[in-house]
């Protein structure tokens, strides 16, 4: 599996408990709050959980930007090549009339 997909998938993940958690805390549904964490305990995971779902947030930007740049890359890099050689040999041929 791929760093993105993974990621992603994660992502996903946190979101899912960070919502599923919101909606718990704010119509006070205890039958799916496990009785041994309390209002204060799951307003807590839910600060943990937002800050967890940022840095993947984050990661994940991170890794579409690299992509960018690899394929921006892939697709300059012949033309700019073929540019500089065209420069190099007019430089040269320019140097040997003189």
């Amino acid at each position: 599996m791929s760093r993105d997909k993974e990621i992603s998938e994660q992502l996903n993940d946190y979101q899912d408990e960070y919502f599923k958690l919101l909606i718990n805390v704010m119509i006070g549904n205890q039958d799916i709050i496990k009785p041994e964490q309390g209002y204060i305990d799951n307003w807590e995971r839910l600060k943990e959980l937002q800050r967890t779902i940022s840095v993947f947030s984050q990661m994940k930007r991170e890794i579409s930007i690299e992509k960018a740049k690899e394929k921006l890359e892939e697709a300059f890099t012949p033309r700019i090549k073929s540019m500089l050689s065209k420069k190099v040999l007019k430089e040269m041929e320019d140097g040997k009339e003189e």
